[in-house]
């Protein structure tokens, strides 16, 4: 008995688009996948900075030490199950986030179905801006006397 294989104008065998077919298509799928997952994460970390940043500047400006603290608002970021946001005042005003975040492809694989977790600190120095430019105005004008004074004689 001989049998012959058939052959496809390629040269290869009938059904190898099928094969190659199910194993790189699910793999590109899943690559895809996790770049969309790592685009939102990369996005609600600079979105988590950006607030922390701007609440602990506006804390920084704040004169009055009993003022009312700032709350973060983070309710808004894309793909965070959880996440919690404080800011302590001082001398240093210290802004912190963290958030987990649970791909689908990945939940279970990490503890508690945590798998990515961000974590944002902000510091940033107390600071007088009205003091600040008065100091500035004085020493200029202490120079310009000195440098006036010096002209005369």
């Amino acid at each position: 008995m001989n049998e012959k294989k058939e052959e496809n104008s390629c040269g290869g065998y009938e059904g190898y688009m099928t094969a190659e077919a199910a194993m790189i298509f699910p793999a590109i799928f899943a690559l895809l996948i996790m770049l969309l997952y790592t685009a939102f994460f990369l996005y609600d970390k600079c979105r988590m900075t950006q607030d922390l940043y701007t609440a602990a500047y506006r804390k920084s400006i704040i004169r009055n030490e009993k003022a009312l603290d700032i709350k973060v608002d983070t309710s808004g970021y894309f793909m965070l199950g959880s996440c919690k946001a404080e800011i302590r005042g001082g001398s240093v005003v210290k802004a912190g986030a963290s958030g987990n975040m649970a791909p689908a492809l990945l939940t279970g694989t990490g503890e508690d179905g945590r798998v990515w977790e961000i974590k944002v600190t902000m510091d940033a120095r107390k600071t007088d801006p009205p003091y600040s430019f008065r100091r500035l105005r004085r020493i200029a004008a202490i120079a310009q006397m000195a440098l006036s004074a010096g002209e005369q004689q």
